[in-house]
């Protein structure tokens, strides 16, 4: 679970642990997290979690939002990232979590079950292995003619304050997500509007405002 460490003048003030789908910043009393300082807007910025990922979004803030150093309007937020807002920094911390081997937990009360159930694990077939990198091929948009390695967590498709949608690699494969913008992006001409996002496979055409692109797969 994530947690905002809230810091003024180098001093830590506050924190606040991120355990709802979306968090709004701000002067405003009605605010999840108050940041009660003239130098932040009433309603300063939020903070979305989408599928696994947390995005900040600037509301249109008189000061703004600076993400590590610079001024963003919505961008994906990170472990470790310094988020400015007014007079205040602002970090994301990753909280461990304890994590324990449920077979092992119950291991004093059924052990004939657990020694079963580690049979069965042992004896599974092999989960095939998705793919790590994905290529887009652009024939439609400002990257026309251009292909795209997709080789990390998160890539961007669109323009900032219009449509926009990133096609995220998880262990599972690569999933397109709608982030911003009155349309929706299109998989093979069909609209998508999962907030948990849409599994992309092999030959799949993506289309995000101006930008249609075809996607390929390498292991």
């Amino acid at each position: 679970m994530e947690k905002l460490v809230i810091k003024k003048d180098d001093a830590r003030v506050d924190e606040f642990v991120i355990d709802q789908q979306r968090v709004t910043i701000g002067r405003d009393s009605e605010s999840d997290l108050q940041l009660n300082d003239p130098s932040v807007s009433r309603q300063h910025a939020r903070i979305q979690r989408i599928y696994t990922d947390l995005y900040v979004e600037d509301l249109g803030s008189t000061n703004g939002t600076s993400l590590n150093g610079r001024n963003i309007t919505k961008h994906v937020l990170k472990a470790g990232d310094r988020l400015v807002i007014g007079s205040f920094v602002i970090g994301l911390v990753q909280e461990a979590e304890e994590a324990e081997d449920d077979l092992d937990k119950t291991v004093v009360i059924q052990p004939e079950a657990v020694a079963a159930a580690r049979a069965h694990k042992a004896t599974a077939p092999t989960r095939k292995l998705q793919p790590k990198v994905a290529t887009l091929r652009f024939f439609r948009g400002p990257n026309k003619g251009s292909t795209e390695k997709i080789d990390r967590s998160l890539f961007t498709i669109g323009k900032p304050g219009e449509n926009v949608a990133v096609i995220a690699r998880r262990p599972q494969g690569f999933y397109l997500l709608h982030i911003g913008g009155s349309t929706f992006p299109r998989i093979n001409n069909e609209e998508i509007d999962s907030k948990g996002g849409v599994q992309l496979q092999e030959g799949d055409v993506v289309e995000v405002g101006d930008y249609m692109a075809e996607i390929s797969f390498a292991s």
